[in-house]
This record gives C-alpha cells, structure tokens and sequence, in this order.
C-alpha cells in the first residue's frame, strides 16, 4: 500500500543528495579505520578504498644529510607502516649505509612481508621525494636483496 500511495504523489518525495555517479558507494561509506575486539585483543583494520595524503603535502622537502636521512627512514616505518609491521613477526631493519653525494646507499636486515627489491623501491621513492637532491638509493650489497630464511 506504501508504495501505491507513493506513487500516486499522495506520500511526499524522500529529498536526496545530489546525484553522482558514486552515490552507492557514499551512502554506505566504510569508516577509515575500523577497530575490532575479541576480548583483550583488538584489530584494527584500515580502509584501503579511502585516499591517502600525500607523503609531499605532509612534510617540507628536506635538505641531503644523513641527519636527514636518518629521520626519513625513521618516518618510513609509520607511513610505509605494512613494510615494517612488528605485530605480525615482520622483523625487518633499514639502515642509512653510506652517502656519497646525491646517492645512498642503505642496509636491509631481517625479515620482511614484501620481497626485498620491493622493499628497497619503496624506500627509495619515500626518500626521493621527502629529500628532492637524493639522485639514487641503492643497496649496500646484493645478497641482501635475497630473500632466502637463510639471509634473515
């Protein structure tokens, strides 16, 4: 009955948004950071449908020091926080090596979730665009980019 008189104009027109060719998915938006308990245990769950700020917009670009560097790398594991997960056994460990000018090198040790190319690409853009005069980052030695349990 509802819906005839709805239709007869007899109900009043619900007032929507404006339409948008995203309307369903605004309706029904996930929080961004969604936390579950089990007792003492709580999990925290990230939506990854929602944007990002840019690691740029965050942060002034900074000068080339180790100093620097240091800090940026301290600063990848809150924003590269999937690389450098403890709660999860990922033990992995980066290290500023060596700075020669605009190229640095860095030390990869233990265990990480991605494979350690990966791991050291990503690191690689985090630090070139916190410090803009870094013209590469590479590793220290090859056989760290191996990722057999024998190299943890």
């Amino acid at each position: 009955m509802p819906l005839k008189l709805f239709h007869s104009g007899l109900l009043p027109t619900p007032k929507l948004p404006p339409s948008s060719h995203r309307l369903a998915s605004n309706l029904f938006s996930a929080p961004a950071l969604l936390q579950l308990r089990n007792g003492p245990t709580t999990i925290q769950l990230r939506n990854p449908r929602l944007p990002t700020a840019a690691i740029s917009a965050s942060s002034a670009p900074l000068d080339l020091t180790e100093d620097n560097i240091e800090q940026v790398l301290i600063d990848a594991k809150t924003e590269l926080g999937q690389l450098f997960d403890t709660s999860v056994n990922i033990t992995g460990k980066v290290e500023l090596a060596e700075l020669d000018g605009p190229y640095v090198k860095i030390r990869l040790s233990g265990r990480f979730w991605h494979k350690r190319s990966t791991v050291l690409a990503r690191l690689g853009n985090y630090l070139k665009q916190r410090i803009p005069e870094i013209l590469e980052v590479d590793i220290e030695d090859e056989k760290q980019l191996d990722d057999s349990p024998a190299n943890f």
